[in-house]
């Protein structure tokens, strides 16, 4: 075996391992988003959704790139110490002045861009800002350091605590909108805790590279800014949008919600694969990673098209079946999935820019993806209502995707269709590996026939060691 097909291999594993757990955590987040659906209904729902926006507002904002910096350099060695220490300064200075300063603009905001929700419940929810902001920047320490099983063994247990602290407050002490939040506010600090713990014993086991660098971390974080800020309001700008156009229909947003909580389901993929792929290149040479870039971007593409063509039927059933007051956010839904789609391939391809040092092609496409975005919200949203959101959604994504095709293309010197369209290799190296896991799944569930002898007694019918 060679030492690429190795590499080849073990990025597959990391890759498989991270889908997994993220296909976990939405499937509970589901669970999660239906009890609180139910119960809420529409207006509830999107009262909700108005506060928990709030913390992802102030961490796209107010971050600098900084994340991204922390990912890029622990990927390349860096001091673990070091970074869990300048990501717990940059957590004080930045909570602070971004709590000061929402908390002071509050009453204007309310009266705009953050009208779906009580005042009073969104102060409340400024509690979990600090707590957001320390585990990003310990999630991309862990992740810059490979550590797939330790994260996704946290983030198993966040979801299953969100989900049983959802139905605990919203669905047996009937809390309401305040329930739903204070549930999301003791999973952020635990989830908090637990990377910080993580990363802390990390710290003790791993080799250095070299002491880190504040300079180099804020030159890194403020070239990757731009995209990272309208990286986030390309994919939220719309909530904020609808609250300004729809003032007092927070229904609406309820609705608009729960279309991108079904589609957000295909994020999983590329999130899974970028991830992984960002640390990959980091620390490759050019040529390993031009290799590698289309094969990943062609298989995502594959995979997410796949998926994307599956949710259909099953959002349909499951929403007329258990959210029927919903139905109304199908259209928007159909209309978001080829944006999703989009969205798999600029995730691989800003992946692989950023992964070469070349972080500006990026901001630069995201802010022109956001300029678009605002645009097509604002003409489209008074005319269609939610489906505009999505038509916005689907124009700016898929502008961002082509603009990123261009300059990996280019970067890698590849033709686009060579990156994008997948081939016969990428169909079979599929169907290998559905085949492998169905065979899996037989082996699992005859041995456990097997296993299963009378009175309880466990072992194979050769008298071989249980197990």
């Amino acid at each position: 075996m060679t030492a690429t097909t190795h590499q080849g291999g073990t990025f597959a594993k990391r890759v498989t391992a991270v889908f997994s757990t993220k296909l976990f955590a939405f499937s509970m987040s589901f669970a999660t988003s239906i009890v609180v659906s139910r119960i809420l209904g529409t207006d509830g729902k999107g009262q909700y959704v108005a506060v928990i926006a709030v913390p992802g507002l102030l961490g796209g904002i107010g971050v600098f790139g900084l994340p991204n910096a922390i990912n890029y350099f622990s990927a390349r060695g860096i001091s673990v110490r070091g970074l869990l220490r300048a990501g717990l300064l940059f957590t004080t200075i930045l909570s602070a002045v971004l709590m000061t300063v929402l908390w002071v603009l509050l009453p204007w905001l309310h009266g705009s861009i953050l009208s779906g929700a009580p005042v009073d419940t969104l102060r409340i929810g400024l509690i979990t800002v600090p707590a957001a902001l320390l585990s990003t920047f310990g999630s991309a320490v862990l992740y810059g350091r490979q550590q797939i099983r330790t994260y996704s063994t946290i983030l198993v247990a966040q979801s299953l605590t969100t989900f049983t602290l959802s139905v605990l407050f919203v669905g047996v002490f009937r809390w309401g909108v305040l329930g739903a939040v204070a549930a999301s506010i003791i999973v952020t600090w635990l989830l908090a805790l637990a990377v910080v713990i993580a990363v802390a014993r990390l710290s003790g086991r791993t080799s250095e590279a070299g002491p880190v660098s504040y300079r180099a971390l804020m030159r890194y974080g403020s070239r990757i800014y731009p995209s990272s800020i309208t990286g986030y309001f390309n994919y939220r700008i719309d909530v904020f949008i609808i609250q300004a156009l729809m003032v007092g229909q927070s229904g609406q947003l309820g609705l608009y919600s729960m279309a991108v909580t079904m589609a957000e389901l295909l994020f999983y993929v590329p999130d899974s694969v970028t991830m992984i792929f960002l640390p990959r290149v980091s620390g490759s040479t050019p040529a390993e990673a031009d290799a590698l870039m289309p094969r990943v971007a062609r298989l995502t593409v594959l995979i997410t098209c796949l998926c994307a063509v599956a949710l259909i039927p099953a959002a349909y059933v499951g929403i007329h079946l258990v959210l029927p007051t919903f139905a109304p956010c199908l259209p928007a839904f159909l209309v978001l999935l080829p944006g999703v789609v989009s969205i798999a391939l600029s995730k691989v391809m800003s992946s692989y820019i950023a992964g070469r040092g070349r972080p500006g092609p990026v901001s630069a496409g995201a802010t022109v993806a956001l300029f678009t975005n605002v645009v097509a919200n604002l003409i489209l949203i008074p005319q269609f209502g939610i489906v505009g959101a999505a038509l916005a959604s689907l124009i700016s994504y898929s502008a961002l995707a082509l603009m990123m095709l261009i300059v990996a293309s280019r970067l890698a010197h590849l033709s686009p269709l060579t990156i994008v369209v997948p081939g016969k290799a990428e169909v079979r190296l599929l169907w290998s590996a559905a085949g492998r896991a169905v065979v899996s799944l037989r082996a699992r569930l005859a041995g456990r026939g097997r296993g299963a002898a009378p009175n309880g007694a466990t072992g194979g019918i050769d008298g071989g060691t249980p197990s």
